[in-house]
């Protein structure tokens, strides 16, 4: 994937690592992929609305924890109240309308299961003000 994302990913020195998901089922994704070893990051494959779209788990060390959806969903109630985009949104944003719908019903079950998980989908302002803010870092000119 390395030079799939323009600038400024391409322009910046990421060091980039592709990974499998060579580990198995976690939360009731079938795969999964450990980034520490630890359980603090694991990522599982939840295509549907792109092939490669996938949700990262966060686990920090207070037990708090994250569920990073991406697009599976645009706002919390697409999972707490089993509601999918409309027709029409679903037609235009999910390469695999099916796929998105298995996954969130995985994600609505876990949601049951772990209540106090902070579900943050990419478009919900609301879940964002949910997350511990984390003071500006600044690298080599940039603030992150």
């Amino acid at each position: 994937m390395r030079g799939y994302f323009g600038p400024p990913f391409n322009q910046l020195h990421f060091n980039w690592h592709e990974f499998d998901f060579e580990a198995g089922p976690y939360l009731g994704f079938p795969r999964s992929h450990d980034v520490y070893g630890d359980g603090s990051i694991v990522c599982v494959p939840a295509p549907g609305h792109t092939p490669g779209s996938i949700i990262v788990f966060v686990t920090l060390p207070n037990n708090v924890r994250y569920a990073l959806v991406g697009d599976l969903v645009w706002q919390r109630e697409g999972l707490t109240n089993l509601e999918e985009r409309p027709l029409l949104s679903r037609l235009w944003a999910d390469l695999d309308p099916d796929g998105t719908r298995q996954n969130i019903l995985r994600m609505a079950s876990i949601v049951k299961r772990i209540p106090n998980m902070i579900v943050v989908p990419a478009h919900d302002q609301r879940a964002f003000a949910d997350m511990a803010e984390l003071p500006n870092v600044t690298t080599k000119g940039l603030i992150l």
